[in-house]
């Protein structure tokens, strides 16, 4: 009698399918008659992270209801324990004899980072091969960001991961009796109840939603994105099914690709001026989503070569601007959305009651709490990680960073929320379903019901500093301040220089027709603030098709660099 096979543990993350699931695929092609079993670890310290939130907790608990009954039609078990990682993967290996563990590799919080250096160790040390994986397009221990398009393109372009199946018989008794935590939900964990009227997880959702995307609601993503009367509609609604990988980047490139194919060649035969100019619609949407897939994977990897910018600011002469002066009162109403401002304050309560906002209003309510309240990113990202379903920790803190003005790389965005409530919201249909207290303000007076006057606030039922507050902050006196003083800040020399650095560690390389720009620090310098008071599309800040905003042309290209820097310090 021969030995059994060890078994090959596949350990999920944040990667919760099995189509295009490279590690599922990786570790059949080696099982060689063992057995296959996925793993899930419940982890304290990532449950307790301040970024995380019960709605989390049951998107996550639905995609791995989905990815339990795909694996066992594919002769997979999935085991979940909780606990530490280290401890639990040492137990799973004392009880199944697994030398070989596979995963994806996560560009993450600092917790979940330090997490993996923890696996990295242990697994040397206790002799056990740690094969990981990319997902996305983001390249780790990258040397230097020339040519980074292309290996993103390139790594989209590649045959999805073919479906896994566990066809080994080695050591499969021990793992049907392997126990199970079984799959948790917010009561088990001792989380509170999730409230949220958000989506659903999982993979089938994930692709049901992608298909409708591209078959039907797509028509309208460009130019419907960026009102919050439009944009649930519009807008992929991809963003949550990719944070959590129950859907991977490669399968929705390779799918919006193929419909750009199908689009085109129906426009080459196309005769009739409806049809030509419907198809032309779909061309013009496809091409803005296919150029935000790029941005998604160009801000998670910010992150990933430098992680300190979760904590730090990324322009570091930007230390001290707002650390030292917190408002804890500014700060509360923000989060409560009673700061006087009604899109912002619509904003923010849609956001904690569903989830989700299109990018635009994130946009909007960063930029108010940034220079209007000059509230540091840092506590505001926390709350905002929270309450995004879709919280991608390269992209947020990468976003947080740009548009509370510390990248030192960036053209200033500062909205008027008045403006932007006239533009986006012009009958205040978004600000009355959110903001009650509003519901009967005549039209003249929604966007700025402080003005309004006695006899109307009682007409209304609304009484300014009762019902509804009055502005917390005047909005063109705080943003004069605030642009005194970025502006002495990043004017300075050494601040200048900085940011040369900080362009040649991230910047993108070139912009969306492939030329080549002037350096972006320059312009952005000679540029100074731009003030987003006039109501006109911004290109630049349309909602993207994930999470991730369309960087100023400041970012978005950079000069080809020839000098090299070390390799990232986030992985060994």
């Amino acid at each position: 009698m021969h030995d059994p096979l060890p078994p090959v543990c596949v350990w999920l993350k944040r990667d919760l399918r099995v189509v295009d699931h490279a590690a599922l695929a990786e570790a059949c092609a080696r099982a060689r008659g063992g057995a296959v079993f996925a793993v899930f670890l419940y982890e304290p310290e990532v449950l307790a992270q301040p970024e995380w939130d019960a709605s989390h907790t049951e998107f996550q608990r639905e995609c791995l209801v989905d990815a339990e009954a795909a694996l066992a039609k594919l002769g997979i078990r999935l085991v979940t324990r909780r606990g530490e990682a280290v401890a639990m993967l040492e137990q799973l290996r004392r009880e199944t004899g697994y030398r070989l563990l596979v995963a994806h590799e996560e560009t993450g919080t600092g917790v979940t980072d330090a997490r993996d250096r923890r696996v990295r160790r242990w697994a040397r040390d206790a002799g056990i091969e740690f094969h990981e994986l990319p997902q996305t397009g983001v390249v780790r221990r990258l040397a230097s960001r020339n040519g980074w398009n292309r290996l993103w393109e390139k790594r989209m372009e590649a045959p999805c991961a073919p479906l896994p199946r566990s066809t080994g018989t080695g050591g499969l008794a021990t793992i049907r009796r392997l126990d199970t935590a079984g799959l948790l939900g917010c009561r088990e964990l001792g989380q509170p109840a999730d409230t949220k009227d958000r989506q659903r997880g999982g993979e089938t959702a994930a692709g049901d939603v992608l298909d409708d995307f591209l078959s039907r609601r797509g028509r309208h993503y460009s130019g419907g994105i960026s009102s919050p009367l439009s944009a649930p509609s519009c807008c992929s609604r991809l963003s949550p099914y990719l944070a959590f990988g129950a859907i991977s980047m490669r399968r929705v490139w390779q799918a919006s690709e193929a419909r750009r194919l199908e689009v085109a060649s129906c426009l080459a035969a196309a005769a009739l001026p409806r049809e030509r100019a419907e198809l032309k619609a779909w061309q013009r949407s496809l091409k803005a989503v296919q150029s935000r897939m790029h941005w998604h994977c160009h801000f998670m990897q910010k992150l990933e070569d430098e992680p300190a910018i979760e904590f730090h600011n990324m322009l570091r002469a930007a230390d001290g601007l707002r650390e030292h002066e917190i408002s804890a009162e500014r700060l509360t109403a923000w989060q409560a959305g009673r700061t006087g401002y009604p899109l912002v304050d619509a904003c923010m309560r849609s956001l904690v009651a569903t989830g989700w906002l299109t990018f635009r209003m994130r946009a909007l309510v960063v930029s108010f709490a940034s220079y209007s309240l000059w509230l540091h990113w840092r506590p505001t990202g926390l709350f905002l990680a929270r309450h995004f379903l879709d919280f991608e920790p390269g992209i947020h803190w990468s976003q947080l960073q740009m548009q509370s003005g510390t990248t030192g790389i960036n053209t200033l965005r500062i909205y008027n929320p008045t403006k932007q409530a006239l533009e986006q919201d012009p009958r205040g249909a978004f600000i009355r379903r959110w903001l009650p207290e509003l519901a009967h303000v005549p039209p003249a007076y929604v966007h700025m019901p402080w003005t309004m006057p006695a006899e109307v606030q009682q007409a209304a039922g609304c009484l300014i500093g009762r019902d509804y507050p009055a502005p917390l902050v005047d909005h063109a006196a705080a943003v004069r301040e605030a642009k005194r003083r970025l502006a002495a800040v990043r004017g300075a020399p050494e601040a200048r220089a900085e940011a040369r650095g900080v362009a040649r560690r991230h910047g993108s390389r070139r912009d969306r027709r492939g030329s080549m720009q002037q350096d972006p620090v320059r312009r952005s310098l000679a540029g100074g603030v731009s003030n987003r008071e006039v109501l006109r599309p911004d290109p630049q800040q349309m909602l993207p098709f994930f999470t991730a905003a369309q960087p100023s042309e400041a970012d978005a290209a950079m000069p080809e660099d020839t000098s090299k820097r070390p390799p990232s310090r986030r992985r060994p």
